[in-house]
């Protein structure tokens, strides 16, 4: 019975951790960060972390392949003049091959949403972009 109740006990302690680990996963798929610099990964076909929040102003962003293909990695307007997503002045990591580090690539953001992308081939539309988000 003592048994019985013990393991009651510790399978209810399991839950509780559990719940209270379960909670504060609602946001977990995005990066928040008040630092101005921010580092990404990219590989088939991923931009990692895919959903970004940082503070208005200078953002300084490194970018890792860390594929086994090329990559790169622009910071575009969503819908430029045309309606086409346009690249951010000075938000274009260039071609990365696989293991290297891209040259590491500065600009000033107003608050918005913008894409995060890798412009090579099809990788967009194989799942390789994420969402920059800048807020006060």
């Amino acid at each position: 019975m003592a048994q019985a109740m013990s393991r009651s006990m510790l399978i209810a302690a399991v839950l509780a951790v559990l719940s209270i680990a379960l909670a504060g996963c609602g946001d977990d798929d995005v990066f928040r960060t008040d630092r101005p610099i921010v580092r990404l990964t990219v590989d088939e076909y991923r931009i990692v972390p895919q959903n970004v929040v940082v503070k208005p102003g200078r953002l300084k962003v490194a970018v890792r392949n860390a594929g086994r293909l090329t990559h790169n990695l622009a910071i575009q307007i969503a819908e430029g003049p045309d309606g086409k997503p346009v690249d951010v002045p000075g938000g274009r990591v260039g071609t990365m091959q696989p293991g290297a580090t891209g040259e590491p690539i500065k600009v000033t953001l107003a608050p918005g949403s913008y894409r995060l992308v890798c412009t090579i081939a099809n990788h967009d539309d194989l799942g390789q972009y994420g969402e920059l988000e800048v807020q006060e």
